[in-house]
């Protein structure tokens, strides 16, 4: 196939992707404590790495600080957020999973992973390391194209 083919071929596998997703995509998550956007376990797995400062997570996530924001006021309301004091600047404040956030992070984990186990049954451990090396290539370059054309 020529390489014009591929890129074909690649635009209508991500378009059908695009179309399935759109049907997967759940915006919000009821949890036993509340109801949680989907957006905010992002902050929840960056958090799961260690603390951070609001304006640290909002870069980490390529979000706006005010979307941010909101999330960490929504997470820290359902208690799986707390706020305390930045050790290195006492006049700032860092951004900490609780216990209940790192168990709502490992719920979460456990729910993604039976998604992909079921989509990825007959993918070798290779192929899904393949798939996801090309994936973040693909990715990668995404960012800098959508960069670079200021969109």
């Amino acid at each position: 196939m020529s390489r014009p083919e591929n890129v074909d071929e690649l635009i209508a596998v991500l378009g059908r992707w695009a179309r399935i997703r759109e049907r997967l995509v759940v915006t919000k998550l009821r949890t036993a404590d509340g109801t949680v956007e989907t957006a905010a376990f992002q902050c929840l797995f960056e958090l799961a790495v260690g603390p951070l400062r609001s304006g640290e997570l909002a870069e980490r996530l390529f979000a706006d600080p005010s979307t941010v924001s909101r999330h960490i006021a929504s997470l820290v309301g359902l208690g799986y957020v707390r706020r305390e004091a930045d050790p290195r600047d006492g006049r700032a404040t860092i951004l900490v999973l609780t216990d209940s956030g790192r168990r709502q992070v490992e719920a979460v984990r456990e729910h993604r992973m039976r998604g992909m186990d079921s989509m990825l049954g007959e993918f070798s451990d290779g192929d899904i390391g393949n798939l996801a090396t090309l994936m973040t290539r693909f990715v990668d370059a995404a960012e800098q194209f959508a960069g670079r054309s200021g969109r």
